[in-house]
């Protein structure tokens, strides 16, 4: 009787071992997807760095040289970007900021209606998965937070001193100039932007002179001057001219001495020109913005005469109207046998040169700035159309079309990254995995946190129920 019972038992135990085993097999797919799905959501805590990782390999794949010959768009150019150690350890603040401030005003709309776009997508997607009930409030409150941030983002852009791409020539019988450039003497120019921090800003950006123009005064150009180099190959030299109007134009005229000069009249064709301009007389530079199809005969007839046009601005409207009539500039030049010159037009704000005016000068480097100034302008008086190559940055072109004006924010952010550099694309790599880090690490701390407060306020509930109790 009690063998029998003992068997039942066993048998009975074999009955429920098989039928468990029979669920854990009918349930193991279930089981083998819960884990799947838990490593997908370990693996999503990643998703942001893996995302930006993937999208520096693939646009490193098909990158671009970071400059761009104006006059040869296809040409490899003889020159390269040199950037500075701290200028690639933040490189994400310092190709965003350099991208921004290259943009003209079209495309600074368009690059903010694709940020736009990317913050309502994402605050949707979050007010989804948190299920919680749309309340204006605060949406607008998180709408704010974006126009401050994209206000905040401008100003840092404007004003903030960092560190600065500057182009760097092989050839030391190259030489880098600007033609139009400002300080705090101009109506417009940023307040404090002294002579000294004009030649800082050249130096830092890989010019070896700069042209002081400020509207309708020689007091930067004399301040400068004052502090220029014995050698002009010591340090960046800063050379005199003006910024004068001439209808609606703005022609830039270099070559003078500002001691003898006297300028009677804002205009143009009322200034008396009283200058010294050495063996080679002064010269006119058209700039731009303006229309490139009005110039008067007087700055094309006279004894000062227009020997050159811009074809690079660093003004936004200055790069809209270089990026959209560049072939006809180009056209102009050659007809009117004019040099092209790039200018970066800064007033003070920003830290990126948008273009750079290369000339071959045998020897300039041992000559004093007088004497730069003057084989300066004797080379774009006796080669013209061919006496300057303009470096550029590489940047986005003009849209042709609505849709290529709507992606225009696209199309600025993929010619950023196709135009990085392999140390500053490693620096985005590790700031994006190290925030991350840092972000599931404080995440982690508050959760901890979160479950010891609540766990002590279950026991500060508990005790007087259980003091009661005793």
């Amino acid at each position: 009787m009690l063998r029998s019972r003992a068997s039942r038992a066993r048998c009975n135990h074999r009955d429920r071992s098989s039928v468990y085993c029979g669920r854990h097999q009918t349930h193991s797919p279930s089981a083998t997807r819960v884990v799947q799905t838990l490593k997908l959501r370990r693996i999503s805590r990643y998703r942001w760095p893996l995302v930006i990782t993937a999208t520096l390999v693939m646009t490193a794949v098909f990158s671009l040289p970071p400059l761009v010959e104006l006059t040869r768009p296809d040409a490899s150019v003889t020159a390269s970007l040199r950037t500075p150690l701290a200028y690639d350890a933040f490189a994400p603040v310092s190709n965003v900021l350099d991208a921004l401030t290259l943009l003209s005003p079209a495309q600074y709309w368009a690059t903010f209606a694709l940020c736009a776009a990317l913050f309502l997508g994402l605050w949707i997607h979050r007010s989804a998965r948190s299920r919680a009930r749309f309340v204006v409030t605060r949406f607008l409150r998180a709408a704010l937070c974006f126009l401050g941030g994209t206000l905040g983002v401008i100003g840092f852009m404007l004003i903030a001193t960092r560190p600065m791409a500057s182009l760097a020539l092989a050839d030391r019988d190259l030489i880098a100039v600007d033609f139009h450039s400002h300080t705090e003497a101009s109506h417009d120019g940023r307040p404090g932007f002294s002579p000294e921090k004009n030649r800082e800003w050249h130096s830092s950006s890989g010019f070896d002179a700069a042209y002081v123009t400020d509207h309708m005064t020689f007091d930067g150009a004399l301040t400068g001057a004052a502090r220029n180099p014995t050698r002009s190959g010591d340090a960046t030299v800063l050379l005199p001219g003006v910024e004068l109007r001439d209808g609606d134009e703005h022609p830039i005229l270099i070559g003078v001495d500002p001691r003898r000069m006297r300028i009677t009249s804002p205009d143009w064709e009322g200034a008396a020109v009283e200058a010294d301009g050495g063996p080679v007389p002064p010269m006119l530079l058209l700039s731009i913005p303006g229309n490139i199809l009005r110039i008067p005969l007087s700055e094309t007839a006279g004894p000062v005469r227009l020997a050159g046009v811009e074809v690079a601005d660093g003004s936004p409207r200055g790069m809209a109207q270089a990026a959209r009539d560049r072939d006809g500039i180009l056209a102009l030049a050659a007809n009117l046998h004019l040099a092209i010159v790039s200018a970066s037009d800064n007033h003070g704000w920003g830290r990126t040169a948008p273009a750079w005016s290369v000339l071959r000068i045998p020897g300039w480097r041992d000559m004093t700035p007088t004497e730069l100034d003057i084989a300066i302008r004797r080379t774009i008086m006796t080669r013209g159309s061919q006496a300057i190559g303009v470096i550029a940055r590489r940047t986005a072109g003009p849209p042709q079309n609505a849709a290529a004006t709507a992606a225009g924010g696209i199309a600025v952010a993929l010619v950023m990254l196709r135009t990085m550099s392999l140390p500053d694309r490693f620096s985005w790599v590790l700031w994006s995995w190290g925030l991350c880090f840092l972000s599931l690490r404080n995440a982690r701390r508050n959760s901890f946190s979160r479950r010891v407060h609540a766990r002590k306020r279950v026991e500060r509930k508990l005790m007087p129920a259980v003091d009661a109790a005793a």
